[in-house]
């Protein structure tokens, strides 16, 4: 993820107006208004996945601060979006089209940004944390004035399939290869879809084709997450998933890898890219290994070979030929 602004990377009396310019900068941008507080962070990173952008945010200050997405800023920049909004842990206040929501823990509601809002970020001994998916109002094919009256109102908790779409939005992360990103788009598009007819009660709502998709992708991010964890196995990778080791090996069913065979590629790839980052040139290949979960050395430059056709340290050799040669 791109870092937008992050506050712990100025000076203390500087991060009020620093988090002010870069709300202005944002996607849909917003405007802060308020005495400035006296302690205050502010960080939002972006993903660009397909049409999709990802955007997490943590506040945290020792007053309230209203952000105001306003008349004359739309008129200014308007990417006719919609946007999910889900809140990881509350601590704000939002209000659009006549709609207020005191934002609870894995709350999830759906805004215009093509319409004022106001968002007050509260205080609290933990900074807030949000996941905002934005995407063109043309991935929706469902008209806006159907859409209309599910703006600025949170979605039920009872939702069918309303909680798994809130786990894997809690989890999504950069893409790291093209297969993934075109994966992710195809899980980004049935999950927005299928969570707004759902909404409106129409028959083709949350399929169990659109259950069976954001189940693989909570699983693959998972898998992601715990990669250095060298006991990984289907049973915590279903424990994490809160599904059965059966169902972790139906979902599996007609791909083309088995959950473990997914987990040994991703760690080959990681253990890849770090061998191939020139801020780890010094790092020992059996300290990068074992990083990514690998206690056997043997086995590692095994498997690696296999799925690349070259040796580990003829990827680092290569990756440092460019340095020698400069």
């Amino acid at each position: 993820m791109r870092v937008l602004y992050d506050t712990r990377t100025v000076h203390p009396l500087d991060r009020y107006d620093y988090a002010r310019a870069g709300a202005a900068a944002e996607l849909a941008p917003v405007v802060i208004r308020g005495r400035a507080p006296g302690d205050l962070l502010a960080v939002m990173s972006v993903a660009q996945v397909g049409d999709f952008a990802v955007e997490t945010v943590t506040w945290g200050a020792d007053s309230e601060i209203v952000a105001y997405r306003t008349e004359r800023l739309i008129r200014a920049c308007d990417p006719e979006c919609y946007r999910i909004f889900l809140s990881i842990n509350g601590g704000v206040r939002m209000e659009q089209a006549g709609n207020r929501i005191s934002f609870r823990a894995s709350d999830i509601a759906l805004y215009d940004l093509s319409r004022p809002w106001q968002a007050t970020h509260t205080t609290g001994p933990i900074p807030m944390q949000l996941v905002m998916l934005t995407f063109p109002r043309t991935s929706v094919p469902i008209a806006r004035a159907t859409v209309a009256p599910l703006i600025g109102s949170v979605m039920p908790r009872n939702l069918p399939g309303r909680s798994l779409i809130a786990q894997f939005l809690a989890g999504l992360s950069d893409p790291r290869t093209a297969a993934e990103q075109a994966a992710l788009t195809e899980v980004l598009r049935e999950c927005i879809a299928g969570l707004i007819r759902q909404r409106l009660g129409q028959p083709s709502g949350f399929t169990p084709h659109t259950r069976r998709l954001l189940h693989l992708a909570h699983v693959r991010g998972i898998v992601r997450r715990h990669l250095g964890n060298p006991a990984l196995g289907p049973a915590q990778i279903a424990q994490a998933a809160n599904i059965s080791p059966r169902y972790l090996h139906k979902l599996f069913q007609g791909t083309q890898l088995t959950p473990m065979e997914l987990l040994k590629q991703l760690r080959l790839e990681e253990c890849r890219r770090s061998l191939e980052d020139p801020a780890l040139a010094a790092m020992p290949v059996k300290d990068i290994i074992s990083a990514h979960g690998y206690l056997r050395p043997d086995q590692f430059a095994r498997d690696f070979k296999q799925l690349f056709g070259i040796s580990a340290t003829q990827v680092r050799r290569q990756a440092r030929q460019p340095w020698r040669e400069g």
